[in-house]
């Protein structure tokens, strides 16, 4: 009976050393491997996408405050008026619209351009 046992024994080991059991194993740990591989794939994918969705909120939020404050100034009078005049450049009864040109930057400008036509001239000197 112990020979028995020592030869099943035996059996067992020679079987389960034999190339072909040794080629199987090895072909199941490629297989699983490959699979884990693409499960850390995926794993990292998921990763970067968290940290631009992350992102996109936070940008989202951002936008949102801003959209909210500027909500907030224009439910006022004042903020109304203000955009209002920005827009479309209102002015009440009574206030005038100044503009300020500066002499010195169309000096420069008529400086560097030398080579001008005489069409030119004629309506610089009229202006």
């Amino acid at each position: 009976m112990i020979m028995l046992e020592f030869q099943e024994k035996r059996k067992l080991r020679r079987f389960m050393y034999s190339k072909v059991t040794l080629f199987f194993l090895i072909i199941l740990i490629i297989f699983l491997l490959n699979s884990v591989w693409k499960v850390y794939q995926k794993q990292a994918m998921t990763r970067e996408n968290l940290a631009k969705t992350a992102s996109a909120l936070e940008s989202l939020q951002t936008r949102e405050e801003m959209l909210s404050s500027e909500i907030e100034r224009l439910q006022t009078k004042e903020g109304t008026e203000e955009e209002i005049r920005a827009k479309y450049g209102l002015v009440k009864p009574g206030e005038e619209v100044i503009i300020i040109v500066d002499d010195n930057k169309n000096k420069s400008v008529t400086s560097i351009s030398t080579s001008t036509s005489f069409w030119q001239k004629v309506k610089d000197w009229l202006e």
